[in-house]
């Protein structure tokens, strides 16, 4: 989702030039590269390791250039484009462009999951344009809300921690506009400059899915419950079914699960995209107050509040998902107050059980979704020091797929808490149960199933030189037994009770950060993580030793350091 104020209040980029004719160039961009070492073995102890099997520190180098280019005319017409190079690509030579190893000149494009990836990456492009009433932006654009749990753009270096390696960005058109304004204006009155701003947007998330989806399972056989024999399915059968009989010859003639895989893009026709049933598209609606420097108690202040709403549509799946999300931010002579908060709402029948299930009305397949997510931040801000203390939840599920309920869902990968529990050890071990065939399950670094406390003290000693620790707890929200253990003291079902401790696990970060050159970022930080035997670690191939009690623990270090030029 647009953050509307910052698209209405969009100004002109960092590096600009003047053109004949009113025209004005513009290059966003950074190029960063950022260096990460796991150790392993720590300080001769090689119970603080990071992977399975790792006896020694495990080290890398990775890189992105980011260009985004635009072109205004009269601040009446713009134009802007996103590329991606070299994205998140690992130095060195990985794909043995040169067969000797020891040879090797030329690197490679390899990503950080081991894979050969495309050099060069467009990802966005958009067109801005003012209107009588408002202001309209058209194409495969940013889309980012509050503070990014839900919608973030993932643009620049705006976490603490980490980098931002996704990004929101959808086809979408939308318009904003100030309602008050416009109302003054129909009524013969003149505009008050009054910062309250209202977007209505479309988005066209899926034309036509690669993924054929049926809804129900054919078989051309059953096992007769009377005669407990294998049977051919024929009309008259309790389980047969005339979308299983295309031809109307009484008998099932084919078979499939609930959805084919194996489609292709050649097996398109010309019409491919006519079907207007697999669409999948979206309505979004916002509604914000951006208030800068206004009277606050005798004393100037900053004041943002709004709300946004997302309805979400796909006719052959029966989705109707409903997302309803509030920000709130206020800096008033120090003190600061941030928050989100978000729920997700609706029923659908894409998402495919993993198993034979009741689901909801009998149906297997539907679901119905009720997922939470919050973050809170409160603290004191000055120029020398600055304190805040964060806290912040993620609803789980227990059974993702094997019920009706539909509960857990991570928050975006690119809100970064901290270095090590979220970023590496959760993101691996939703990986590593979920594998490839459910990738809209894993948690990529984003807070999933989970509530945690993340207090962060930064101190400021000279101009652009900033020192920041934290400290973070975690505890799990429903644990799953498969990617969270659960214990025998959860209020969830538990069959096999693994885990002893009530939390996941500890943290503590250290990040140091200078700009110099005015356009040159230097970041180093580290974190250290003890986490308990609610984690699966060898499903996520990580280290794991035993304490006193015999229960499974992790020790984890991480030193990072990031270099970057910003345009």
């Amino acid at each position: 989702m647009l953050h509307a104020a910052a698209f209405l209040l969009l100004a002109g980029a960092s590096t600009a030039q003047a053109a004949p004719d009113d025209w004005e160039f513009s290059l966003d961009g950074y190029y960063r590269v950022r260096g990460q070492l796991m150790a392993g073995g720590l300080l001769g102890n090689p119970d603080i390791s990071f992977f399975e099997g790792q006896d020694e520190d495990a080290r890398m180098m990775v890189q992105r250039l980011r260009l985004q280019p635009g072109i205004n005319f009269e601040d009446r017409a713009k134009f802007f484009m996103m590329t991606d190079v070299l994205d998140d690509v690992v130095w060195g030579d990985n794909e043995s462009a040169s067969s000797t190893a020891l040879f090797a000149g030329d690197p490679t494009t390899t990503g950080v999951d081991g894979v050969a990836d495309s050099a060069f990456k467009l990802k966005r492009a958009w067109i801005e344009f003012n209107l009588p009433v408002g202001l309209m932006r058209v194409g495969r654009q940013p889309s980012d809300w509050g503070m990014g749990l839900l919608a973030n753009a993932g643009d620049g270096f705006d976490d603490t921690f980490g980098e931002n390696h996704y990004g929101s960005t959808y086809d979408r058109v939308i318009f904003a506009t100030k309602p008050i304004a416009i109302a003054q204006t129909i009524a013969g009155k003149e505009p008050a400059d009054i910062p309250l701003y209202l977007a209505v947007g479309v988005d066209r998330l899926v034309e036509d899915p690669l993924i054929q989806y049926y809804g129900y399972e054919c078989s051309t056989t059953w096992i007769n419950p009377e005669t407990n024999q294998e049977e051919i399915i024929e009309e008259g059968d309790p389980v047969y079914n005339p979308a299983c009989d295309p031809d109307g010859l009484g008998y099932h003639t084919i078979e499939h699960t609930n959805e084919d895989t194996t489609r292709q893009d050649t097996d398109r026709g010309s019409d491919w995209w006519a079907d207007q049933d697999d669409d999948v598209w979206e309505m979004v609606y916002a509604l914000i107050y951006r208030g800068e420097d206004v009277d606050m108690l005798g004393s100037k202040g900053d004041l943002t509040a709004g709300a946004y709403v997302v309805n979400r549509v796909q006719r052959e799946t029966d989705s109707k998902v409903w997302i309803y999300d509030v920000y709130l931010r206020w800096l008033w002579k120090g003190i600061y107050l941030e928050t989100e908060a978000l729920t997700i709402q609706g029923t659908t029948r894409a998402i495919a059980p993993d198993a034979a299930v009741e689901g909801i009305d009998g149906d297997p397949l539907k679901k119905k979704a009720d997922i939470w997510s919050y973050v809170a931040r409160a603290g004191y801000k000055s120029d020398l020091i600055s304190g805040v203390f964060e806290t912040g939840y993620a609803s789980g599920d227990e059974n993702t797929l094997g019920d009706g309920d539909f509960t857990g869902r991570a928050l975006h990968p690119d809100y970064n808490v901290g270095l090590l529990i979220y970023e590496e050890v959760l993101a691996r071990a939703t990986a590593g149960a979920w594998t490839d065939t459910a990738q809209g399950l894993w948690s990529n670094g984003g807070v999933v199933n989970s509530r945690y406390i993340f207090p962060q003290v930064t101190w400021s000693p000279m101009d652009n030189w900033h020192v920041t620790g934290a400290w973070l707890m975690a505890w799990p929200d429903k644990p799953d037994g498969i990617i969270i253990y659960c214990s025998a003291d959860d209020d969830v079902p538990c069959d096999n009770p693994r885990a002893t401790a009530r939390s996941l696990g500890w943290e503590a970060d250290l990040a140091i950060k200078h700009q110099f050159h005015e356009h040159l970022l230097f970041s180093l930080e580290s974190g250290y993580a003890r986490t308990t035997d609610r984690i699966a670690y060898e499903a996520a191939g990580l280290h794991s030793s035993t304490n006193a009690d015999g229960a499974a623990i992790g020790r984890f270090f991480t030193l990072q350091s990031r270099i970057a030029y910003e345009f």
